[in-house]
């Protein structure tokens, strides 16, 4: 989206980090290069990690990373985030860490269904090229042993398995400085663009002590001596009203205009972080907030309409309550990315959405067609 804003004066396409790792690198320096030492924003895992092997000596750029590497590691490991949290004395889903699938029997026994499937990492690569890999859900034995080995497969290493949590996803966000939170947010998730729990599609802010989460995101921060952007992902069990920890996010979020919009300019401040320049005090931000993003807020509805899974029954909201909901947006709802002084944004989005379902309907139609046959396909 950013590619088309008006307020962009210069552009670039760089190879995809999934696909060429070194060429991304290679081009990202080059350019960078270009200029006297610009600020590096990183937005995904799949670009942030392939560059966090230039050492601050050799990049040309600006950025903020944790003193130590072995903290970002952590940071980015799911398993060794569970293990800082239960070492901290944050709550987490009950979760099998195994290396094998040995145990798994015993482990479903004890929290049933349905389980989520997570791989420690967002992102492998193997050799030059990548794969990015998201979390599932299984309702039955056969399901999470043929989930399981597909992660094993695609990863190398054995998934983690977590109890599915019934609840409220809730983040805190933060802008911190070896350990020392100088800026934050939380937000809750009203709407995500999967049913099931995943990326936000309509969030409001909440305060920093709702359910306590602020000191959970701060003792992280401070046990990580983080330095940067960070997003701590929470749960709020419905069972017991208390808060579980799901991941830590080391870098910019999908929700950061709802902060901005809220009274919290993170990218600003890290600006002026990155130049070794002080930063305004936090003064706080307004609870309530709401924005929308609209695209995924329409496949959030197009997934409570059409899907035909199990984790409806646990998960989607009644297909009636949607579509209202979909229409009767909170009263000052504003929009993630359309904005009247600089509209083409948030058409590239509706684009680049349409060719993605566009993309993705016709690779099922292919993965379905029959042997021997060529699915056809008229528009």
């Amino acid at each position: 989206m950013g590619f088309f804003s008006r307020y962009v004066s210069e552009r670039f396409l760089y190879p995809p980090p999934l696909v060429d790792r070194n060429a991304f690198v290679q081009c990202v320096l080059s350019k960078a290069g270009l200029t006297s030492m610009p600020v590096l924003y990183v937005f995904s895992d799949s670009t942030l990690l392939p560059l966090v092997s230039i050492t601050r000596q050799q990049a040309p750029w600006k950025w903020l990373l944790p003193p130590s590497l072995d903290c970002f590691e952590v940071a980015f490991d799911k398993a060794s985030t569970l293990q800082l949290a239960c070492k901290l004395g944050i709550e987490a889903p009950a979760t099998y860490s195994g290396t094998t699938g040995e145990g798994l029997p015993a482990f479903v026994k004890s929290h049933g269904w349905p389980l989520v499937v997570k791989s420690r990492r967002s992102v492998y690569w193997r050799r030059n090229g990548g794969i990015h890999v998201s979390a599932s859900f299984a309702t039955s034995l056969e399901e999470l042993e043929a989930k399981c080995a597909l992660s094993v497969s695609q990863t190398g290493e054995f998934p983690l398995v977590q109890e599915y949590v019934q609840g409220e996803e809730a983040s805190v966000q933060f802008l911190c400085d070896r350990g020392t939170v100088l800026a934050g947010c939380a937000n809750r998730r009203l709407r995500s663009v999967n049913p099931a729990g995943g990326a936000g599609a309509l969030k409001q802010t909440v305060p920093l002590s709702y359910y306590g989460l602020v000191e959970r995101a701060r003792s992280l921060a401070s046990a990580l001596t983080w330095s940067g952007p960070m997003m701590v992902e929470f749960k709020i069990d419905q069972e017991v009203s208390e808060p579980k920890l799901m991941e830590i996010n080391g870098r910019f979020w999908g929700s950061l205009p709802l902060a901005v919009i809220a009274g919290v300019d993170f990218p600003y401040s890290y600006y002026r972080l990155a130049q070794g320049w002080e930063i305004d005090p936090d003064n706080g931000y307004i609870p309530g907030v709401v924005t929308r993003h609209f695209m995924g807020d329409l496949r959030h509805l197009y997934a409570v309409l059409f899907n035909r899974e199990p984790m409806r029954s646990y998960a989607y909201p009644r297909r009636g309550c949607a579509l209202r909901d979909f229409f009767m947006l909170p009263r000052g709802c504003k929009s993630d990315v359309l904005d009247r002084r600089d509209i083409l944004p948030a058409m590239a989005d509706v684009v680049d959405s349409c060719l993605s379902i566009y993309s993705r309907f016709r690779r099922e139609r292919q993965e379905s067609a029959p042997r021997g046959q060529t699915a056809q396909l008229n528009v």
